[in-house]
């Protein structure tokens, strides 16, 4: 008989009720995110940018605004890593330290797939398991290296750079490019960021 005690020591299978708990809290987590793109205007009359150049896009970039998602509102430091999976498709690890930079480190794992093979930016997302989700470039510099990615609604916003201290001028440029699109920037949060 397998003993299951508090602890996981090596062996030992994960105690049935806690792999029950994390399928009820991503369930849980799914349904809050596809509830709340139901009464958001849609993205889908914003084009998504149709050249990118993935040599650049893949790897770190830093998240310097956002409008707040629940999954992440206290994050710092916040950063998306792009890794190539070999299929034209990618791992993409979304990371940040809960509360300021000394909390703890919270990583978040999905993967990303092209689905327009004309539109580089358009894209799809499955944060939680059999969950594809709008996952759209709708901006791309590739001077400033900064990017705005949506989702399928104006609730979900997120201005991006490579470089986590952007040069002075880039995030109210990236600003205007939102309110450009339609989003309400009144929403948007600056992200604490420091260099590595």
């Amino acid at each position: 008989m397998t003993r299951i005690g508090r602890g996981r020591s090596e062996g030992l299978p994960v105690p049935p009720t806690r792999r029950i708990f994390r399928a009820a809290v991503l369930a849980a987590a799914a349904l809050a995110v596809l509830a709340s793109c139901a009464g958001a205007p849609s993205t889908k009359d914003i084009p998504a940018v149709r050249t990118i150049d993935f040599t650049l896009f893949e790897g770190t970039w830093y998240e310097i605004a956002r409008i707040p998602v629940p999954i992440a509102r206290d994050w710092v430091g916040t950063t998306d890593t792009y890794i190539p999976k070999g299929d034209g498709t990618w791992r993409v690890l979304y990371e940040g330290y809960k509360g300021g930079f000394e909390g703890k480190k919270g990583v978040m794992k999905q993967d990303l797939k092209r689905v327009d093979p004309e539109i580089a930016g358009e894209m799809s997302a499955r944060p939680f398991p059999f969950t594809w989700l709008p996952y759209r470039l709708v901006y791309w510099n590739e001077a400033d290296r900064t990017m705005l990615v949506t989702s399928g609604t104006t609730d979900y916003l997120w201005l991006m750079a490579k470089d986590p201290v952007p040069a002075p001028g880039v995030y109210e440029t990236l600003v205007e490019e939102a309110r450009r699109r339609g989003f309400d920037v009144s929403r948007l949060e600056r992200v604490p960021q420091r260099r590595p």
